[in-house]
């Protein structure tokens, strides 16, 4: 039980829980999490509080250097279907990669009156490797007694071993069995994550994970744009419409973020009063239905940010709208997922020297950025040095691994051959002693 405050889920029910009405419905399974930690674990929620708090608080970087993250994804399949393409796989670090950047096309689908605090978190998501274990085991959450999915997580009990989760986020892929509490069949786990864990300020051996079970769980279902398979939306009997944004919603969980409506509503006080903590991100009572209502304005109240009433923001990628109807996190939210990520989770960035270069000791550019496959990177060194070029795809796809070269001080070019690259955006990291700088080229 004691873990029970860092699960966050997405629960697509089938009935209503705890309600007359048993028409099918969606809800979020961290509702009924928050309700037992409020009344049960007062200690947990002021501990919960205080650690959101200090991200929140941390204040915003001198500078927005971008930050590289190591992805392994764990895809634990019994059925051939669950055990996904390499394809699915890449795909869905490419919808990663436009999301957290603000490089996702529907941008423009955002209405008029956020497009100011739309935010862009300059975090970069690289496939590190793709496990695949073959299992007999079937991953089913016990909700109430605290198991979650620890089998998935552990080659001995059926699943795959993290990799180090200080240093790698680890995203485990399985068909989640559909969830019953009490008996009562109450829909269908999309995924969950936990944030960050093992803070100094935590009660002892309470509320996070174990270390080696940190990181982002993911019914296969839910993974890629281009997945060839589908899972039933109860409210409408049709096919969920998956663009890979349930891993995005999952991954702000795991940097810090609650879910924009502040988690009220179906178990707990319902009155509009909720935060999610963040000031740009207007007040709602619930989650949306998986819908794209435009004209949800849940909460008429002045808000903190706006001063003045605002509709939902069902844009954002923490609520429950449609996949196709996400497309946007706000600024308050971007700071504090770079304010988590450069504190408790900071050692993710120790696997990708991420410090930005000093710029008297090197500078350098891209060009010509649109390139028709052949570009040069040209580098003013302020000291002999030996400098490794990287460049990965928007899929996290490696296209060319640690190129060494010394570099006397002065000026130099490198000649960079992308021809026969598929079109598209690219990510040119440069490291040296002193950390590592990205640039973004794109060919046509």
């Amino acid at each position: 039980m004691k873990h029970i405050l860092t699960l966050l889920l997405a629960l697509v029910s089938y009935n209503a829980l705890f309600a007359q009405n048993t028409q099918p419905r969606i809800l979020c399974g961290n509702e009924v999490f928050s309700k037992m930690i409020r009344e049960k674990y007062p200690a947990l929620q002021t501990a919960f509080d205080q650690t959101f708090e200090q991200a929140k608080q941390k204040g915003a970087a001198a500078e927005r250097s971008p930050l590289n993250i190591k992805v392994v994804v764990h895809v634990v399949w019994n059925d051939p279907a669950e055990n996904l393409a390499d394809s699915v796989i890449e795909n869905q670090i490419q919808v990663l990669n436009e999301d957290f950047n603000h490089l996702n096309a529907d941008t423009s689908n955002l209405r008029p009156a956020f497009q100011p605090v739309a935010g862009n978190a300059n975090i970069h998501f690289q496939l590190a490797d793709i496990v695949r274990v073959e299992t007999n085991e079937l991953f089913a959450l016990d909700l109430f007694g605290g198991t979650l999915l620890p089998e998935l997580k552990h080659n001995n009990q059926g699943g795959s071993d993290a990799w180090d989760t200080e240093k790698y986020l680890n995203l485990w892929v399985c068909k989640i069995q559909p969830t019953s509490i009490f008996g009562i069949p109450v829909g269908q786990v999309l995924g969950f994550a936990f944030p960050p864990n093992d803070l100094g300020h935590w009660p002892a051996a309470s509320g996070a994970p174990n270390p080696d079970e940190d990181g982002v769980v993911i019914d296969y279902r839910m993974m890629g744009r281009n997945n060839p398979n589908t899972i039933e939306n109860p409210a409408t009997g049709g096919p969920l419409l998956v663009n890979g944004r349930t891993p995005t919603h999952e991954i702000g969980h795991y940097l810090g973020l609650r879910h924009i409506w502040g988690d009220g509503g179906l178990l707990g006080p319902n009155n509009c009063d909720q935060s999610d903590g963040v000031d740009d991100t207007p007040f709602a009572n619930a989650q949306s239905e998986f819908d794209c209502n435009l004209q949800r304005n849940s909460c008429a109240q002045v808000e903190i940010f706006y001063n003045d009433d605002m509709p939902d923001l069902v844009e954002n990628f923490m609520d429950y709208s449609s996949e196709t109807c996400m497309n946007m996190f706000t600024k308050g939210q971007v700071e504090l997922m770079r304010n988590v990520l450069t504190g408790p989770r900071s050692g993710l960035l120790e696997n990708t020297s991420v410090n930005t270069l000093p710029f008297q000791n090197l500078n350098w550019s891209v060009s010509p950025n649109p390139s028709n496959g052949w570009f040069a990177l040209d580098i003013e060194s302020g000291y002999n040095q030996q400098v490794l070029v990287s460049i990965f795809s928007l899929e996290g796809k490696m296209m060319l691994e640690s190129m060494e070269r010394s570099l006397s001080s002065g000026t130099h070019r490198l000649t960079m051959d992308g021809s026969n690259w598929p079109d598209g955006m690219y990510f040119v990291v440069l490291k040296t002693e002193d950390g590592s700088s990205v640039r973004k080229v794109v060919i046509r």
